[in-house]
C-alpha cells in the first residue's frame, strides 16, 4: 500500500528569506515617501499655526487697537529679539500679551513650527522653559517685523509680510523647513518663501549684533517681494 506524501504546513528556508526580502525591499520604497508626508504634514501644521498667530493679532488689534511693544526699544529697531514670548521679567512684549489676555491665543504651542528642532525655539527645553522661569527669556519659533509697535490696522500700507518662521540666525532656518520660511501678510494669506541665500547664507552671526542689524530689514524687504 502506497503512502500519500505527507501535507506541508510551514514555509521552507528559501521562501522564507524570499518574503524577507520583499518586506526589505517594500520597506525601503515605503519609508522615504512617509517620511515626506510626516514632513509635508508638519509644513501644513506650520502654516496653520501662523495663520492662528495673525488671527490673534487681528483680536488683540480690535481690542487693544494697538500692536504690542516688541521690544524696550520705542522705535522697535530691527532687532532681532522679535520672537520673545517672555522678557525674563512679564508678558508684556511681542507674543506675551496674546497669551496673557487668555482671549487671543488659545494655547503657546501655537507659537512653535513643528519642524523647529533648535533647543531655543522648541517648546519646554532647558535653554528655553516653559512654564517660564524668571530672568530667562522664553522664545517663540516665529518672528514678528519690526516697526509695528504701536500701529493700528489703518496705518498698514499694501500688503506686508507681518509673521515668519524665525530667521535671525541662518541655523535656525536650517533646522526647521531648511531653504525658506512660511510668511504670513496682512491680508492673512500664508505662503512658504525660499530666499536660500538671504537665509541662509548671511552674515547676521559674523559678528552676531542683537540690533539694528541691516540685514534684517533686507530679509523682511524679500519677504515683501515674495508676496503672491
Amino acid at each position: 500500500m502506497m503512502r500519500s506524501p505527507r501535507n506541508r504546513t510551514g514555509f521552507t528556508l528559501l521562501e522564507l528569506l524570499v518574503v524577507i526580502a520583499i518586506l526589505t525591499l517594500l520597506i525601503g520604497i515605503l519609508m522615504p515617501s512617509m517620511h515626506r508626508a510626516k514632513l509635508q504634514a508638519r509644513d501644513t501644521q506650520c502654516r496653520i499655526r501662523l495663520r492662528a498667530i495673525h488671527i490673534a493679532h487681528m483680536v488683540y488689534l480690535h481690542d487693544n487697537k494697538r500692536f504690542a511693544e516688541l521690544n524696550n526699544d520705542e522705535d522697535d529697531g530691527t532687532w532681532q529679539y522679535n520672537y520673545l514670548i517672555y522678557d525674563g521679567r512679564d508678558f508684556d512684549s511681542n507674543f506675551g500679551p496674546l497669551l496673557n489676555d487668555t482671549v487671543s491665543l488659545d494655547s503657546v504651542e501655537q507659537l512653535f513650527c513643528p519642524r523647529q528642532t533648535d533647543p531655543y525655539h522648541t517648546l519646554a527645553t532647558p535653554e528655553n522653559p516653559w512654564p517660564v522661569v524668571p530672568l530667562l527669556d522664553t522664545r517663540s519659533a516665529y518672528a514678528r517685523r519690526y516697526h509695528l509697535t504701536g500701529r493700528s490696522l489703518s496705518q498698514m500700507k499694501r500688503n506686508p509680510a507681518l509673521f515668519s518662521d524665525v530667521f535671525h540666525l541662518p541655523k535656525v532656518v536650517k533646522s526647521a523647513h531648511g531653504d525658506g520660511v512660511n510668511v504670513a501678510y496682512l491680508d492673512g494669506h500664508v505662503q512658504f518663501v525660499r530666499a536660500k541665500k538671504l537665509l541662509t547664507d548671511n552674515d547676521l552671526a559674523h559678528p552676531f549684533a542683537v540690533e539694528d542689524n541691516p540685514v534684517i530689514e533686507d530679509i523682511w524687504d524679500e519677504l515683501n517681494r515674495a508676496r503672491k
